[in-house]
């Protein structure tokens, strides 16, 4: 074999060996957890050290963060933040869940942050991941503020007895199936429709309500079965949908400026996080809740 035939195989292989690294299956669930749980770790430690260049480098190019405050932001604004931002005199993190979807893993847990004056601030986030071949890549994270008083473990309840769900599942283009499952995850809220919910959200589901609270399947059924709706709102619209798809998972991003009876008005904005079933139907996650403008703010 002549020089230039061998010297053209191995400038090939480069190319060759990145496209084997591309097409790395997404690592089994022990060493997926375990990776995840390091990430988590780490990530925690580049914000106490303003390391922007870690996170940079896990965060994904359409990466969306919904501050504590509600405020999009997107991953050019989030790594300006980090030298902008005090680092923090103390941080640790608590009670931290992750959980496997395939290519997609989602990472619940409880951050505590002191600041240079001693003040203690706890905030409950979701992160969301993706595996794109070779590394796990943050592409969502949500932060609600814990409220004083709150518990800070998952808060479980008793599932209400209810008829049947006997309504009929959107069909058609996945885009416009999940832009209806919202909105019906929206109506069934104000209809204290409990039936739609037990039909529409999977066993493991759970929920980071606004005040930084989590709770599981059961207790979220028992109070969407409330009419919330009914005895204190006037208004309960949804705006500014988008939708992104990561294979057979889809995040909901979007806000819901209310009204109350006293006519106070507010604005919450939310990710809910649903997964395509073998049979086609979409089964809801987790949602994650945060106040963007309380109650006589908006």
């Amino acid at each position: 074999m002549s020089r230039a035939r061998v010297t053209r195989l191995y400038a090939g292989l480069p190319a060759v060996l990145a496209a084997f690294a591309q097409a790395a299956p997404v690592p089994a669930p022990a060493i997926a957890e375990a990776q995840l749980r390091t990430i988590n770790h780490r990530a925690v430690s580049a914000l106490a050290t303003a390391d922007r260049d870690y996170l940079a480098a896990l965060t994904a190019t359409d990466f969306l963060l919904t501050g504590i405050t509600g405020e999009w932001i997107g991953r050019a604004q989030r790594l300006a933040m980090v030298r902008e931002v005090p680092v923090p005199a103390g941080i640790s993190y608590d009670d931290v869940q992750v959980r496997l979807f395939g290519p997609v893993a989602l990472t619940h847990g409880l951050l505590q942050t002191i600041d240079a004056a001693g003040v203690a601030k706890r905030v409950r986030y979701t992160d969301a991941y993706h595996w794109n071949g070779q590394y796990w890549r943050l592409i969502n994270s949500q932060h609600t503020a814990l409220r004083d008083g709150v518990a800070t473990t998952l808060q479980r309840g008793q599932a209400p007895r209810h008829a049947p769900w006997r309504g009929t599942d959107p069909t058609g283009d996945d885009s416009e199936v999940l832009g209806e499952l919202n909105a019906n995850y929206v109506r069934a809220f104000r209809e204290a429709d409990v039936a739609w919910y037990d039909a529409h959200l999977a066993p493991d589901y759970v929920v980071v309500n606004s005040d930084g609270s989590i709770h599981d399947r059961a207790r979220a059924l028992a109070e969407f079965a409330e009419p919330a709706y009914a005895t204190t709102m006037r208004s309960f619209p949804v705006d500014k949908v988008r939708i992104r798809r990561f294979g057979d998972i889809a995040l909901i991003h979007a806000e819901n400026a209310y009204e109350r009876k006293d006519r106070r008005r507010g604005v919450n904005r939310y990710t809910d996080i649903w997964r395509k079933q073998p049979d086609g139907r979409w089964l809801c996650l987790a949602a994650h809740i945060t106040t963007h403008k309380a109650p006589g703010e908006a």
